[in-house]
């Protein structure tokens, strides 16, 4: 149960990333989107945050006026390629499900040794881990929540009561914005975000 605990560890630090990614990704120009995982897909979801970044700052652009949509693959490959040195780990593979108001994700990820620079933490956490993340994300009238359903490492669960310790613990210090239960403000003048299967939908 100990390498369970400390493998959630820097999982948490990942349901975050992608939670906050898909809250803050959503951008301008909306092209055909890229069908496999790759570093394109990965450029082409950084072009849409650069374009929502110089949308918020355009007194030209009347907020609520855009729509854009975000892929799976985009979001995998952001992962996988553009994430990589922010994630204590190496993210093996990548499947992430969006479906009605929620978001999952399905991975391989492989820990070094000195993966996060605790040395309890990282003789729990080596070697290689499936893990599953799982929330409701919502959004409308520029607010936005999010709240964590489901987190299993190797295919054990992680229950709720550890899941907000350990948040607390390790990842607020780095990520002190994130608050799972909490609404928040939405960034970059998204208005609403609506998830749907296979895809996110966003009006900034």
């Amino acid at each position: 149960m100990k390498k369970v605990v400390g493998i959630g560890i820097a999982g948490f630090v990942l349901i975050a990333i992608v939670g906050v990614l898909l809250l803050r990704t959503m951008a301008a120009k909306e092209a055909s989107p890229p069908t496999d995982v790759s570093l394109k897909a990965a450029k082409a979801l950084q072009e849409k945050i650069d374009a929502i970044q110089e949308a918020e700052n355009n007194p030209k652009h009347k907020r609520g006026s855009a729509r854009v949509e975000l892929s799976e693959v985009e979001l995998e490959s952001y992962l996988l390629y553009s994430l990589k040195d922010d994630i204590p780990a190496q993210i093996d593979t990548a499947d992430v499900q969006l479906d009605n108001d929620t978001v999952g994700l399905d991975t391989q990820i492989t820990f070094t040794s000195n993966a996060t620079g605790n040395p309890v933490v990282d003789a729990l956490v080596g070697g290689t881990h499936n893990l599953f993340l799982k929330g409701k994300l919502v959004a409308h009238d520029r607010r936005g929540k999010f709240d964590l359903q489901d987190v299993r490492v190797d295919g054990i669960p992680v229950p709720n009561v550890l899941i907000q310790a350990l948040i607390k613990k390790y990842v607020k210090p780095k990520y002190p914005e994130v608050e799972l239960n909490d609404p928040f403000d939405m960034p970059w003048g998204i208005e609403s975000l609506k998830l749907e299967p296979g895809k996110a939908a966003v009006v900034y």
